[in-house]
């Protein structure tokens, strides 16, 4: 049995943020939009300020420290875009957070949400995107992984899914295709091949 290794060459590993509230996270989600969009826009201090407050309401969060509700609230606003930032400093609840917390629909938040996503995007920190903009990364996982399904399905005359470690190794590892360097049934011919070598 031998493991697909991408050439090192066109190894670039990309790094998804992980949400530390996975468990409940539409419950967590519908919680912070409709209690971060009534906060008025004021200066990132006393905007963080007024966020944590409403992060240590959630059931359970009374008794966190101080560092686990700052991790809250960096990966809740850089994953889902709920606070915008202006270059004056001030910052306020962003459209996702406004529009989860009107419509508390978290079937039509999250569609958007992988409608939406991409690399490189606002979700990483300045010195990562500049990375992926120097490597020409240009990558929207949700899209490219179902036009991937439907070239497989027809490649193969029969329905075709991936694994995680494909997903890993053939798709997000892989700069070829997150640069777009690389065509679709390219990929999906690789993947049907690697798996005859298992």
């Amino acid at each position: 049995m031998t493991k697909y290794q991408i050439p090192s060459e066109h190894y670039y590993r990309i790094h998804h943020v992980r949400p530390r509230f996975k468990n409940n996270i539409e419950e967590v989600l519908i919680f912070i939009a409709s209690n971060l969009t009534p906060l008025e826009p004021a200066n990132k201090s006393d905007f963080i300020k007024n966020f944590d407050i409403v992060l240590k309401m959630f059931p359970g969060n009374l008794t966190k420290t101080k560092k686990t509700i700052a991790n809250w609230r960096t990966e809740i606003s850089s994953l889902f875009g709920f606070l915008v930032e202006l270059s004056n400093g001030s910052m306020y609840a962003g459209n996702n957070a406004t529009m989860l917390s009107e419509k508390q629909d978290i079937v039509e938040f999250f569609k958007y949400f992988l409608y939406t996503f991409q690399y490189p995007g606002g979700h990483m920190k300045p010195h990562e995107t500049a990375k992926m903009i120097e490597q020409g990364i240009k990558f929207r996982p949700a899209s490219y992984i179902l036009n991937l399904l439907v070239i497989g399905k027809k490649i193969t005359g029969s329905e075709f899914s991936i694994n995680k470690a494909e997903t890993t190794h053939c798709i997000f590892n892989d700069l070829r295709v997150t640069a777009q360097k690389i065509k679709i049934e390219d990929v999906a011919n690789q993947i049907i091949e690697n798996r005859k070598k298992m």
